[in-house]
């Protein structure tokens, strides 16, 4: 039997004893109810590289058809966030902008779990939830002709930068021609030699630094180039 203490929030199958707690989040103006436990990731509140990444995350305007994918989702509060603010837009904008279909990739079950739990109790619909290494969805979602229009993960940093390679390579394989990937990494644990690790991997597509904060570096990366300012961090394109 695996030692519990070999555990990490990015195994697949933690062994760990659960524990359960109830936490009430606020983040960029919206409240949210989230169970979490033992075993999975920032159990105790949203960790603060999800929390600037929200924060600070620029998102599509509505249109029809439209998916977004997080990588990672834990136990959902990003996922979670995206469905707010979405549906606030649809019901308090004229016109009611189309909501989009959102997906999320969670490899770690007993998050799995939480994240299907909290997404019930966040009356969270039209969610669909990839459970497993998001590396073993990736030609599944190809041969169904998904795509997503934006991608944003807060990724496991400390699986190293090959596995991290993996993830977002198919990430940019699965973006939409106009799509764009989001993402947000600590400095210290290798954000600027990760950054030029992507470069290589595309050297035609623009990379842009969005937000410095406690630490964290926010970046966006795109096959097109794209213009904005300070104010749209935290906006739509």
């Amino acid at each position: 039997m695996p030692d519990p203490k070999d555990n990490h929030y990015f195994s697949q199958h933690p062994t760990s004893a659960q524990r359960m707690r109830k936490l009430f989040e606020s983040v960029r103006s919206h409240s949210m109810s989230l169970q979490t436990s033992s075993g999975v990731f920032s159990p105790d509140a949203i960790d603060k590289g999800t929390r600037v990444l929200i924060e600070n995350m620029i998102i599509p305007d509505p249109q029809e058809n439209m998916k977004l994918l997080e990588i990672g989702a834990g136990y959902g509060p990003l996922t979670i966030w995206l469905h707010k603010e979405y549906n606030l837009r649809h019901h308090s904008i004229s016109g009611n902008p189309p909501l989009p279909h959102i997906y999320a990739s969670e490899v770690n079950d007993r998050a799995v779990w939480l994240l299907n739990r909290n997404l019930l109790a966040n009356n969270c619909k039209d969610v669909t939830v990839l459970k497993g290494d998001f590396r073993d969805h990736i030609d599944e979602l190809k041969t169904q002709g998904i795509t997503f229009e934006a991608i944003f993960t807060n990724p496991p940093l400390k699986t190293g930068h090959e596995v991290m390679l993996e993830l977002f390579q198919g990430a940019m394989d699965l973006l939409s021609p106009t799509g764009y990937i989001q993402y947000v990494h600590l400095k210290k644990l290798g954000a600027p030699g990760f950054l030029q690790k992507l470069q290589d991997l595309q050297p035609d597509w623009y990379f842009y630094i969005l937000k410095k904060k406690a630490g964290f570096q926010v970046i966006l990366i795109s096959p097109i180039e794209r213009e904005f300012d300070e104010e749209d961090y935290g906006g739509y394109f």
